[in-house]
């Protein structure tokens, strides 16, 4: 479905009732992703997914991203359809939006969920030479290349092998990219991952996710996150940084257990 929000049409879609979890994926994913969640979160809880603007079937509009414009669309998108406070769980890139969204609006922000998203860590040597290859390629601007190599690095090592199916699944969802936005919203998420964030701000109780083999959040990154968030429980997966397709059970029984301990508003 789609409907007006902060100056764009935004697609999204919702399913059960009651207090509301919002959905956020990540840097060349979109609402897709969250196949193995739906389901399992819509029985107890209003669940809404969404396509981030430049991802899915979002109107795309040049303009100068950041993370407090993606912020802003979802504040606007909640606004449009009636929904006053969620927890928000964002994936990767989702989770700066995420963060960026709970510091901005905490009379919205129930809980905030970090899923396999570092948050204040100096960027390592392979960072950064992985930042640089991955611009050269998105400035080539082809989708398949960037769907295969993305989801390479998504998944842990032998991934491919052991689950072809699912690797393959992950690939198809980022193949329904348009990757002419790649750049630019790339640039906004270096610019924002690499400035400081004050997560002793927060104001709501924080869950954090990791994946013990995450080649682009190291469980050391989510610990000093934990320690820097006033009230935060994190877990550990045995997965890479796609943990919510590598362990869809495990996944999804820590994130109940989290709702099912957050004190919502009436």
């Amino acid at each position: 479905m789609k409907i007006k929000a902060n100056g764009i049409e935004m697609n999204y879609e919702l399913s059960g009732e009651g207090n509301c979890l919002v959905l956020i994926h990540g840097y060349s994913d979109n609402l897709n992703l969250w196949y193995n969640q739906t389901s399992a979160f819509s029985e107890n809880y209003q669940l809404l997914t969404y396509d981030v603007r430049g991802f899915g079937k979002t109107e795309v509009v040049k303009t100068d991203y950041s993370m407090g414009l993606f912020a802003e669309d979802l504040r606007a998108l909640l606004e449009a359809l009636g929904i006053r406070s969620a927890c928000v769980l964002g994936y990767s890139m989702g989770g700066r939006i995420a963060l960026e969204f709970a510091l901005t609006h905490p009379g919205m922000t129930a809980g905030l969920v970090l899923a396999n998203s570092g948050i204040g860590e100096a960027p390592s040597q392979e960072m950064q030479e992985r930042r640089q290859m991955m611009a050269e390629l998105l400035q080539q601007g082809d989708i398949g290349v960037i769907s295969e190599l993305m989801t390479e690095a998504s998944c842990s090592p032998g991934f491919k092998d052991r689950n072809p199916r699912a690797y393959e699944k992950l690939k198809s969802i980022k193949m329904q990219n348009d990757p002419s936005e790649y750049l630019a919203i790339m640039q906004a998420i270096v610019g924002s991952i690499d400035s400081p964030v004050d997560l002793g701000g927060l104001r709501c109780p924080g869950l954090i996710i990791a994946g013990d083999q995450d080649g682009f959040m190291y469980v050391s990154t989510g610990e000093k996150m934990r320690d820097a968030i006033p009230d935060a429980e994190m877990h550990v997966l045995q997965t890479g940084h796609a943990a919510m397709i590598e362990e869809p059970e495990a996944y999804n029984r820590i994130v109940l257990g989290f709702l099912d301990r957050l004190k919502w508003p009436a």
